[in-house]
């Protein structure tokens, strides 16, 4: 996907009166769904980023590794996605800190056809995943693991994109199972499909829907961190509590069409995952790290604290902005 240039605007806009500035342009790159990617759609469609002095332009990106890349030219400025591109951009001499988590569980099912009755029955078959090295992945081969599976050796493990592509693979018979986003768990069962394990039970934090953005923004642009963030936030209790506006953010952006569907999903994410105050946990980070380190050995060198920067989510909570 091509990603237009965009130029800052570098007249500053957040302490003089509204009316004689226009609002600054960013964009923000996101390369995954069904981790709460509702809540930036829901800030710009009712006009929260407005509100705060910000254009932002969101662009879907498929693959994590590709919206760091369009970050290290200057295209995207604040990335939406896994941990995991967080870590390898880290290696990789271009540092990143994760400044929001909106989940901090496994929010995905694991999906099959309904002939496998047990995790077992996946071996010497295939699964599918979005990317190797993505979320998707990892949480894919911990929970094989956790089965008594073996990746690679046991169950094949195939890349086919994000959830809704995965669960037509399902459902095609191309391969035999897969994680789902929350949003696509209805769909599974109107096919006829198995949820055969609801991952959010693993007993682990898991930082999910993180928001990230280069040290230099940090160091550069601490305000238009802190701007986009009081929009996000309040995007979050919006999402939460305008029902009628989440509903249609939902419909428009998760392929979910039926009222009660829409509305069973709207429960179960607000409920049980979306956190009122996203802020990264150390824990968490750790179990991103022990399991990418495990394949990694560079990856042991780094902490938790290397990849968040809690500061700004902080700010907001004392100032009283998060209740």
């Amino acid at each position: 996907m091509r990603m237009r240039k965009i130029c800052l605007l570098l007249l500053a806009i957040f302490l003089l009166p509204r009316s004689v500035h226009s609002a600054e342009r960013v964009i923000l790159g996101y390369s995954g769904v069904g981790s709460g990617e509702e809540v930036h759609h829901l800030a710009k469609q009712i006009g929260l980023f407005k509100q705060y002095g910000l254009d932002v332009e969101i662009v879907y990106i498929p693959g994590g590794s590709t919206v760091v890349q369009a970050m290290i030219a200057g295209e995207v400025q604040f990335g939406r996605g896994s941990a995991n591109e967080v870590v390898s951009s880290h290696l990789a001499g271009f540092p990143l800190k994760i400044i929001s988590s909106l989940i901090n569980k496994f929010v995905y099912s694991f999906v099959t056809p309904i002939s496998i009755t047990k995790p077992q029955d996946l071996k010497g078959k295939s699964v599918a995943v979005s990317r190797f090295g993505s979320g998707s992945d990892f949480i894919t081969r911990m929970a094989l693991k956790s089965w008594g599976l073996e990746p690679v050796r046991d169950v094949t493990i195939l890349q086919v994109g994000n959830s809704p592509e995965r669960l037509a693979a399902i459902a095609a018979g191309k391969v035999y199972g897969s994680i789902l986003s929350l949003s696509q768990t209805p769909r599974a069962k109107k096919l006829g499909l198995r949820v055969l394990a609801d991952l959010s039970q693993i007993d682990a934090e898991y930082p999910q829907g993180v928001l990230y953005v280069s040290t230099s923004l940090i160091e550069k642009r601490p305000d238009l961190i802190r701007e986009f963030l009081k929009a996000y936030v309040e995007g979050i209790r919006q999402f939460k509590t305008n029902l009628q506006a989440a509903y249609n953010v939902i419909k428009r952006n998760t392929g979910l069409k039926d009222k009660a569907e829409i509305e069973e999903y709207h429960a179960i994410l607000t409920k049980n995952f979306l956190l009122s105050y996203p802020m990264p946990t150390v824990a968490g980070i750790r179990t991103v790290l022990d399991d990418l380190g495990a394949k990694n050995p560079k990856v042991r060198e780094l902490k938790p604290e290397d990849l968040i920067e809690t500061r700004f989510l902080r700010e907001l909570k004392e100032s009283g902005f998060v209740k």
